[in-house]
């Protein structure tokens, strides 16, 4: 994946128009993109050679100076017609002439990565290009673009489709044609927006594709939610924050322990073994009883996020019976942690109140829920979590300690 963002607005459009359209210096930069580093990474090829002077009359390809000004910045721009639409050499600066051509297959394989997919290494049939392999809810699907859908539409989606022998297909278009497929075609078209993320949507196609799905989720272990995103976070001193799909849930704001077990679990599936699954010892409840994680599933659960049920909120930390397992229900790439959370710290001599008075002594339990918060933050940044595990010490037990616990 490129180390910088990238201008998805600017390069679906063209890449919805052709899979070499040229891209104009200027274009690129008011996308907010870096044109050095797009062609560094692939995206965008430099091609000089189409400049058309915006009044030139004749549209033809001029005569170009690059090196009498070049230390000006300015190229000179000449009409090779006679008579020509104006004497001599037009001095230009020169992001004006340097355009770039967009890499249609480039871009796609970028697409794929910012959406999750793996690389689909299979020879693809004429009008098809690849973008990636799609591994969510049991399924494994390629995803493949077909920009301008032709006479046969169905015949080569399903040619393909029996071709590939995966699960099903997503074919992504320019344009709908809207001409429909059966279900059993197991395909389904999804059109290309103009995402800023570079966001596909595949839920929508993985909803056609597997009608019911989200009600098997709530039972399911192995199944996701693809429709939650997550983005924990803390503000330090004040609370901890975990938003759902963009909305602050309410939920963990002053709980350091339950902020802490979910941060766990957060840091197992997007960076972990085993696609997320941990013991339930990871928790550090010391409860046979499940007891931490019934508290995290009713904590979700009670605050209301549009777009969620009460029920999927529960359902996001899932259990595997007779092993002693758990996992969060999310996919890695719907996961944030906030660089905030490197702020996270729960080792000191004394806490103040939120009136600035000083706590007196605390308890023997609250000295075990330091101790616990401080091999949580350890696990947590080993998995992941923003800042460093080492500089997390774990307190001795002692008769004064701060406990926000």
């Amino acid at each position: 994946m490129p180390e910088h963002v990238l201008p998805w607005t600017l390069l679906l459009s063209h890449l919805r128009r052709s899979d070499s359209s040229r891209v104009g210096y200027a274009e690129v930069r008011a996308a907010h993109g870096e044109p050095s580093l797009l062609v560094r990474d692939g995206l965008l090829a430099r091609g000089r050679d189409d400049y058309e002077p915006p009044d030139c009359e004749h549209r033809c390809l001029p005569n170009l100076d690059y090196d009498t000004r070049r230390a000006d910045g300015l190229v000179g721009v000449a009409c090779p017609n006679e008579p020509a639409c104006w004497p001599g050499w037009r001095w230009v600066a020169l992001d004006e002439v340097e355009s770039f051509r967009c890499r249609g297959k480039e871009v796609l394989r970028a697409l794929g990565a910012a959406n999750g997919l793996t690389p689909l290494e299979a020879r693809l049939p004429g009008p098809f290009a690849p973008v990636g392999l799609l591994k969510r809810r049991g399924l494994t699907i390629p995803v493949v673009w077909l920009r301008s859908p032709r006479q046969g539409f169905q015949q080569l989606c399903r040619g393909l489709r029996a071709e590939l022998g995966h699960d099903a297909l997503i074919v992504l278009v320019a344009k709908d044609p809207r001409v429909p497929l059966s279900t059993t075609d197991r395909v389904a078209v999804l059109e290309l927006g103009d995402n800023p993320r570079g966001e596909l949507g595949l839920v929508l196609a993985l909803d056609e594709l597997t009608p019911g799905y989200r009600q098997r989720a709530l039972t399911e272990p192995d199944l996701d939610f693809e429709h939650v995103e997550l983005r924990l976070a803390t503000r330090p001193g004040e609370r901890h924050v975990l938003e759902i799909n963009g909305q602050d849930s309410g939920a963990f704001r002053k709980s350091d322990l339950k902020f802490l077990r979910l941060l766990l679990l957060a840091a197992a599936r997007k960076n972990g073994q085993d696609d997320g699954w941990v013991s339930k010892a990871r928790l550090r409840s010391g409860d046979s009883k499940d007891h931490e994680v019934e508290d995290l599933r009713i904590d979700l659960a009670k605050h209301d996020i549009r777009g969620t049920t009460a029920d999927e909120r529960r359902a996001l930390v899932k259990a595997r019976k007779g092993d002693g397992t758990i996992r969060l229900a999310v996919p890695p790439e719907n996961i944030q942690l906030d660089p905030s959370l490197a702020d996270l710290s729960f080792v000191g001599p004394t806490t103040t109140t939120k009136r600035g008075g000083q706590r007196g002594k605390v308890t023997e339990h609250h000295e075990d829920g330091l101790q616990n918060a401080a091999v949580l933050l350890r696990d947590c940044r080993r998995l992941g979590a923003p800042g460093d595990p080492e500089a997390v010490a774990t307190p001795t037990r002692r008769r004064s300690s701060r406990s926000a616990l």
